[in-house]
């Protein structure tokens, strides 16, 4: 969920965030390092990029207040954000521990139950998470029972509903709400969100727009985030035109956003303008010239231009701008940057760039055991380098200590990083079956479409490698 959303949100999006910044309009000296003080300050370095220091500002909220499950749930999402699986699983079961004892005092807190729902779905608990989504609902509607204009249950009602898959009567409580709150624009905002989430974009857009129209016309700032939430939606319905359309919009009320740029820059990759998707990438550098992100980006679509020499030189760019204490940074350009340089034919250099990468890897590994993004990338260093019994090892012990917590993007690359480790290893069968896991987590991921079909071919089931390639360049899978 984006822009204006209840208390914790279901959505990864960098609106939220915003939304969140919106909110901090106080001068930082003047504020008191309270809870919330702690709280808007996680939010604002997650926006920057920051978010193992954003956790640690989390940490500092719960220093003052331990037994607050708003703070342990966001916590847990971003842990689970930056790979930590294990520490994000047991967050979350503190959070859930808490939330028991408030519903054994109070069996009628409809956000309680919510809340437990949404831990409970996390924690890849599906049929318990159901019926806590039932509980709330069931408490949703004994306030609006007593009360038919309470627009916050009906919120929450809404809320629960969409979660439970009930579209149709999820679009009508949030129509209630917009009748409740007609000139509220947050509400139009929030309403335009779910509908675009059920599929029904063009009344979505609407939704936008006449949120967009409620809001102050000298509120630029709240304009420019509106604008940039409708662009991501469309762009999640992959509607780039319009989606572009409305991030301009964002950038003419707003145009110091690197972040907007950034994401401009992404719509015109889609829309195959690579050229002005540089030009873009290199705006948000110039608003952020220490965005590294951006160069990294920027490197990956020279990349794919077989512009190597540029892509090389935005790689090296990049490294020097990263700390030394950033071991992950480091490691992931390296890998990136052999990458590039094994594609220009340069496999000495790449080879040397893979060694620094992995080496940087289990240094970093060492600081963080725990943290399953390291041994991942770390699996893929050692295959780029033809170790490829040791990045099966890798893989293996991701599985083996994965929790399974949703929405398994960590369990989909490491049958994938499998799949990849034994097809090189020559041995096809249990390649295609963990390929084929993969893409029961995760359908919509093109190499592992890819692996399939050249796992498929090497055992001669030509018309399956045939279906499964297809697939794997629909979804724009590039060598």
């Amino acid at each position: 969920m984006k822009g204006k959303t209840g208390s914790l949100g279901t959505g990864t999006s960098l609106a939220i965030v915003f939304a969140a910044l919106a909110m901090l309009c106080a001068p930082a000296g003047a504020q008191e390092e309270t809870v919330d003080f702690w709280m808007n300050r996680a939010q604002e370095l997650y926006h920057n990029g920051s978010i193992e220091e954003a956790i640690s500002a989390y940490d500092e909220a719960l220093n003052i207040d331990p037994e607050n499950e708003t703070i342990l749930i966001r916590k847990a999402f971003e842990l689970m954000v930056v790979g930590k699986v294990n520490e994000s699983a047991e967050t979350y079961e503190k959070a859930l521990v808490l939330l028991d004892e408030d519903l054994e005092e109070d069996p009628g807190d409809a956000n309680a139950w919510q809340d437990k729902a949404r831990v409970l779905r996390s924690l890849n608990r599906p049929e318990e998470a159901a019926q806590a989504y039932e509980e709330a609902l069931g408490a949703y509607d004994q306030r609006i029972e007593a009360d038919l204009e309470d627009a916050d249950a009906w919120m929450g009602r809404a809320n629960v509903l969409l979660n439970l898959g009930r579209w149709d009567e999820a679009s009508a409580a949030y129509d209630k709400v917009t009748e409740l709150k007609t000139l509220d624009y947050n509400v139009w905002w929030r309403k335009a969100e779910v509908i675009s989430a059920i599929g029904d974009m063009n009344e979505s857009v609407e939704a936008y727009d006449r949120a967009i129209s409620l809001i102050p016309a000298n509120d630029t700032a709240e304009l420019a985030l509106a604008y940039a939430a409708k662009s991501e939606d469309l762009a999640v319905a992959e509607r780039w035109e319009d989606a572009l359309e409305a991030v301009d919009k964002s950038l003419e009320l707003n145009p110091k956003s690197g972040t907007w740029w950034h994401f401009k820059a992404f719509i015109l990759t889609e829309l195959e303008r690579k050229e002005e998707a540089l030009a873009a990438f290199d705006e948000a550098i110039r608003q952020n010239p220490e965005d590294v992100s951006s160069l990294q980006w920027k490197a990956s679509l020279l990349v794919e231009m077989k512009r190597y020499d540029e892509a090389l030189e935005a790689y090296d760019e990049a490294l020097d701008l990263i700390s030394e204490s950033d071991t992950e940074t480091l490691a992931q350009t390296w890998l990136s940057k052999g990458t590039a340089l094994k594609k220009t034919g340069k496999q000495g250099e790449a080879t040397e760039a893979f060694a620094r990468s992995l080496a940087l890897y289990e240094k970093a590994i060492l600081e963080d055991p725990g943290d399953v993004v390291l041994l991942q990338t770390r699996g893929r260093a050692l295959y780029e380098l033809g170790r490829y019994d040791e990045a099966l090892e890798v893989y293996d012990q991701i599985l083996g200590s994965s929790p399974g917590v949703e929405p398994h993007i960590f369990d989909t690359t490491a049958w994938i990083g499998r799949g990849d480790a034994l097809r090189a290893l020559g041995r096809n069968q249990e390649a295609l079956d963990a390929y084929n896991k993969a893409i029961e987590l995760g359908p919509h991921w093109s190499n592992a479409w890819y692996g399939r079909g050249e796992s498929q071919r090497a055992l001669g089931q030509v018309y399956n490698a045939t279906m499964s390639l297809l697939v794997a360049d629909k979804l724009g899978y590039e060598m």
